[in-house]
């Protein structure tokens, strides 16, 4: 009997039996992969498939954050092309039977042909094996759309209409793909929908886990794990979330990727690619720690602070490298002179990017200044005034315009 024959015939009989939804789950992200996660298979008849998945790349993204110069932008631009270089390395050195992506690929706005070069190049790398891609929120397939304008190799397959359709990865295993046609999709997909046909059944799409829509947010092709599981199919691979989750934790039967790189402050944290190893009686999602690029936020108390110096101390403490915030609170003693820009540029050369936010309160007696019968006492007065109910944004605006204006007062240089 060949090979061929008796991987198909393995699987028909697992199919027959209760086994054919077991789960098995790898858990424990690290900073470095581990042998169980990367093995490559040895040729054992039980392996059906390797699939490497990933979403919400955002090639193109702007990057226009606080600060954020046009170089840094650019270098930020890059290393989410790398991220999808070292995704097609990863897949042939595991001899992985297919790459499947779950939408926000790019930003539909700000795409390049150029970009759609580079992506058409990589995917070419990785024939025979599969691409698979389920346009998103962000990616939409409209008309005009970088996938569109793509003259893609014959690996590629990219569902352009919202409802799910087959294509095969091997014999034995199928994707059922649906896409993204516009920026606003509202409907539950995977209502009523039904795999057909034996074998392993995998879904990929770009939606919003229900439990998990942030308060305010539109949900976008919205769906429940029970969705999942109604459909017959094996394991869902979506995308939309930009943090790793395996769900249910105990017995998943979805997947998030979440964003291989992290994309702003609010992504802090591990950032991974999903491994799903299909056999004959198991399916088995890891999530492989991927990123190189890091945000981290450090939050600096000035209170006992006497000197400028002392603060730039603090800050040349900080861990070295990666895209770092920080911030600057606690009660700033009138007397020093805190100059967040002189500051951010002695220090930033220690860092691929620092934002450094001045969160302090001014080391004033603000109640005893507005019983002044001054200028500066009427000032103190109306500022307090203004600042009344003021929350967030507002109040930290109002506030540092109450320091300068004090500063003012006392004849010190500003910087704005």
């Amino acid at each position: 009997m060949s090979t061929a024959v008796g991987v198909v015939s393995w699987w028909r009989s697992a199919v027959e039996t209760p086994q054919r939804r077991r789960i098995s789950v790898s858990r424990g992200l690290t900073r470095r992969f581990d042998g169980l996660q990367l093995q490559k298979r040895t040729g054992a008849l039980s392996f059906m498939a390797t699939i490497l998945h990933t979403a919400d790349v955002h090639l193109d993204r702007a990057f226009t954050g606080p600060g954020m110069s046009r170089g840094v932008a650019t270098a930020r631009r890059q290393e989410l092309r790398d991220a999808v270089r070292r995704l097609i390395d990863l897949a042939l050195e595991l001899g992985a039977d297919a790459v499947t992506i779950g939408g926000d690929l790019y930003e539909h706005e700000r795409a390049t042909q150029d970009t759609g070069n580079f992506l058409r190049l990589q995917f070419e790398r990785l024939a025979p094996a599969r691409v698979f891609i389920a346009p998103g929120n962000h990616d939409p397939y409209v008309p005009g759309c970088l996938y569109e304008r793509v003259d893609w190799p014959d690996n590629v397959v990219i569902f352009k209409e919202p409802r799910f359709q087959p294509a095969s990865v091997v014999p034995g295993v199928s994707v059922w793909g649906a896409g993204h046609d516009g920026p606003a999709l509202r409907r539950n997909l995977l209502s009523s929908f039904r795999v057909a046909g034996e074998g392993r059944h995998i879904l990929l799409f770009h939606g919003s886990d229900t439990h998990a829509v942030p308060e305010g947010k539109p949900a976008h092709a919205p769906f429940l794990a029970e969705d999942v599981v109604a459909s017959g199919a094996d394991f869902a691979l979506t995308g939309h979330y930009h943090s790793p989750r395996l769900y249910p934790r105990d017995s998943p039967v979805f997947a998030y990727p979440g964003s291989p790189e992290p994309l702003d402050f609010s992504e802090e944290g591990e950032h991974c690619i999903v491994r799903l190893d299909l056999t004959a009686d198991a399916v088995v999602p890891r999530l492989v720690p991927f990123g190189r690029v890091t945000y981290t936020t450090h939050r600096i108390d000035v209170t006992p602070m006497q000197t400028s110096d002392e603060v730039l101390t603090a800050l040349t403490a900080l861990p070295r490298g990666g895209i770092v915030r920080a911030v600057l609170d606690g009660q700033l003693q009138a007397g020093i002179d805190l100059d967040v820009s002189a500051l951010d540029n002695l220090c930033a050369e220690r860092f691929d990017f620092l934002d450094v936010v001045d969160q302090t309160r001014p080391g004033y007696d603000l109640q005893e200044l507005a019983e002044e019968t001054t200028t500066k006492g009427t000032f103190v007065r109306l500022m307090l005034a203004r600042m009344d109910g003021l929350t967030g944004e507002e109040a930290a605006v109002a506030r540092q315009a109450l320091l300068y204006g004090l500063r003012a007062f006392e004849k010190r240089e500003l910087t704005v």
